[in-house]
C-alpha cells in the first residue's frame, strides 16, 4: 500500500467511514479523463456502491478544472459527494462546493505555471544551442551526454535521397511512390507509408542545411514566407549542403498551386462517413465519394474501399427535405429549441463554474479591505496588525486576479453571449406557449426560424444568433451521415428516416 493510500485509509477510519474500494491509475496523467481507475469508480458510483469518494488532493483526481467539475457533477448525479483530505473539502455542503471550485482553479493554475516553466526551460536550452526535448527531427537523434542533435545515418540517407530525387525532377508523389516501393519506414511508426506532406516537410526544413529554427509559431510549410526574426536558431550537423537545400526551395517556390474555389462546396461536405472503411466522403464534381477508394490513401498497397459514389445534389436534397419537415413543423421545432435551451443552460453553468467563484472572491476581498480601513480609522487598529492584514488581502487579491487573467477572454465573451442567447430563446418559447400566432409584433420561434433560414448569409449568424443558411442549421443540429451499402443513416438531434441510395450511386472511381 502506498503512502497516500495509507493516509486515506487512516483518514476514513478516523471519520468512521467504511472503506469499500480503492481506485488508482498508475502511469496516467491527471489531465486525462479516460483512465481505467476513474472509469471503474464512476461505474461503481452509478450502481450505488458507495456514497463518498475520498481523495488525497484535488489535483490527484484531475488537473483540468473542466474535467474536475465534470467528474464532481457525475458523482453528484449519482448521489455521491467528493471529499478532499488535503484541502479539507466536502462537496456535500454548499460552502464545500464553492471551496472545491476555488481549489480546482488553483490546481489548474499551478499546472499552467509548471507548463510555462517547462516551456521557458526548453527555450533557454535552445538559446544555448542544445536540443530542448521532444522527438528529434527525422534524420537526427538526441545525444544525451552533450544535449545536442547528432546525425542518425539510417535516416539521413533517406533525407539525402529525397533531395537528390527532387533536384533531379521527380515529383513529391513520385518520391513517395519510390520510398514506399522500397519499403522505407515512414517518419511516424503508425503511418502506412510516406505521404507528400511528409516529404514536403523534409524538403522545406532548414535543419538539414545546418540551421534548426524553433519557436517560430508557424507551420514548416510557411517557413520561407514568414518573418523569423523573433525565432530561435541554432546550429545542427549538416545532412545536405546549403546549395542542394536551396535548389529544393527554388523548385518548391516555382510549383505554385491555385487553391480550389470553395464556393461550390456541396451542402454535406465533411459530414459523411463510410461505414465500410471509416474514411470520410469528399466531393468531386456532382458526386460524393469515399476517400478510402482512392489510391493515394493506401501508400502501403492495402485494399481500397469498394463504396460507390453518391450523387451529391440528390443526397443534399434528400437530407434537407427531412430537416425541412422539422423546420416547417412548429411542434417539432419547439422540441428542438427546448433542447437547445437545455444545452445553453449546461454551457452557461460550465462557463460560470470557472468565472463566478473568482469574481465572488474578489468582491469579498473588496468588502474586507473596506472593513479593514474602517477598523484602522474608527477602532485604532494596531499599525503592525493593519499592515499584516492589508498585505495578506493584497496577496490574495493579486492571486485571484492572476487566476482571472488566466481565463481566456473569449470564454468570458462566450458566457455573456450564451446568457443573452438563452434569455432570447426563453422569451421565444414563452411566446410560443402563449400563442402560436404573431401578436403585437412578437414573432414565435417557428416563424423566426423560417424568416432567416435560407438567407445564405453566414456572417449574419453572429448578429442575430440564429442560423441563416442551410449548412449552419445542419451544424447546429449536429447532422452526421453514415453510408452503408443500401442506405444512408442520418444522425441528428431529432429522429430522421434513413435514405435509400441504391438507385443514386455510380461505380467507384480512381
Amino acid at each position: 500500500m502506498g503512502f497516500q493510500d495509507s493516509q486515506l485509509s487512516g483518514y476514513c477510519q478516523l471519520q468512521n467511514w467504511t472503506l469499500v474500494n480503492s481506485y488508482v491509475d498508475p502511469g496516467f496523467s491527471g489531465k486525462d479523463g479516460s483512465r481505467p481507475g476513474l472509469e471503474r469508480m464512476l461505474a461503481d458510483a452509478r450502481i450505488g456502491l458507495f456514497d463518498k469518494v475520498v481523495i488525497h488532493k484535488l489535483d490527484r483526481l484531475a488537473r483540468n478544472l473542466k474535467l474536475l467539475l465534470e467528474i464532481e457533477q457525475q458523482l453528484r448525479n449519482y448521489g455521491v459527494s467528493l471529499v478532499s483530505m488535503k484541502e479539507s473539502v466536502d462537496t456535500s455542503s454548499s460552502t464545500g462546493k464553492m471551496i472545491f471550485q476555488l481549489f480546482g482553479m488553483v490546481a489548474e493554475w499551478e499546472r499552467a505555471n509548471i507548463v510555462e516553466r517547462g516551456k521557458n526551460g526548453r527555450l533557454q536550452r535552445y538559446r544555448e544551442g542544445c536540443w530542448g526535448g521532444g522527438k528529434a527531427p527525422y534524420g537526427y537523434s538526441y545525444d544525451k551526454p552533450t544535449h545536442k542533435l547528432v546525425i542518425k545515418e539510417s535516416e539521413a540517407r533517406i533525407v539525402r535521397r529525397m533531395y537528390s530525387e527532387y533536384a533531379a525532377g521527380k515529383s513529391l508523389s513520385g518520391i513517395c511512390q519510390s520510398l514506399n516501393h522500397d519499403h522505407i519506414p515512414a517518419r511516424a511508426k503508425i503511418a502506412k507509408g510516406w505521404w507528400q506532406t511528409s516529404v514536403r516537410q523534409v524538403l522545406l526544413n532548414p535543419a538539414y542545411k545546418g540551421t534548426e529554427v524553433v519557436n517560430r509559431h508557424t507551420h514548416i510549410s510557411l517557413i520561407n514566407k514568414m518573418d523569423l526574426s523573433k525565432a530561435i536558431t541554432f546550429s545542427v550537423p549538416v545532412i545536405v549542403t546549403e546549395q542542394v537545400w536551396q535548389i529544393a526551395q527554388d523548385r518548391m517556390s516555382g510549383n505554385k498551386h491555385v487553391k480550389p474555389n470553395k464556393q461550390g462546396t456541396h451542402l454535406l461536405q465533411g459530414m459523411i462517413t463510410c461505414t465500410k472503411c471509416g474514411y470520410g466522403f469528399a466531393s468531386k464534381g456532382d458526386y460524393y465519394f469515399c476517400r478510402g477508394t482512392m489510391k493515394y490513401v493506401h501508400p502501403d498497397g492495402s485494399p481500397r474501399c469498394q463504396s460507390r459514389h453518391i450523387q451529391a445534389g440528390w443526397l443534399d436534397n434528400e437530407v434537407w427535405k427531412r430537416i425541412e419537415e422539422t423546420v416547417n413543423d412548429p411542434d417539432k421545432l419547439f422540441h428542438v429549441i427546448a433542447e437547445s435551451i437545455q444545452n445553453l443552460k449546461a454551457a452557461e453553468a460550465d462557463l460560470s463554474a470557472r468565472i463566478k467563484p473568482i469574481d465572488d472572491r474578489l468582491a469579498e476581498i473588496a468588502e474586507q479591505k473596506a472593513r479593514l480601513a474602517d477598523d484602522w480609522i474608527m477602532r485604532h487598529l494596531n499599525s503592525e496588525r493593519f499592515k499584516e492584514l492589508k498585505d495578506s488581502l493584497a496577496k490574495e487579491e493579486t492571486r485571484m486576479r492572476n487566476l482571472r487573467a488566466e481565463i481566456d477572454p473569449a470564454q468570458i465573451l462566450e458566457l455573456e453571449q450564451t446568457r443573452s442567447w438563452l434569455k432570447f430563446w426563453e422569451r421565444r418559447v414563452r411566446d410560443l406557449e402563449q400563442n402560436s400566432k404573431v401578436e403585437d409584433g412578437i414573432m414565435n420561434p417557428h416563424q423566426f426560424a423560417l424568416k432567416f433560414i435560407g438567407l445564405e448569409a453566414a456572417e449574419m449568424e453572429k448578429v442575430i444568433g440564429f442560423p441563416t443558411s442551410r449548412r449552419q442549421l445542419l451544424d447546429k443540429l449536429q447532422v452526421k451521415l453514415s453510408v452503408c451499402d443500401d442506405k444512408v443513416d442520418v444522425k441528428c438531434t431529432f429522429p430522421v428516416e434513413p435514405i435509400d441510395v441504391q438507385t443514386c450511386t455510380s461505380a467507384k472511381g480512381d
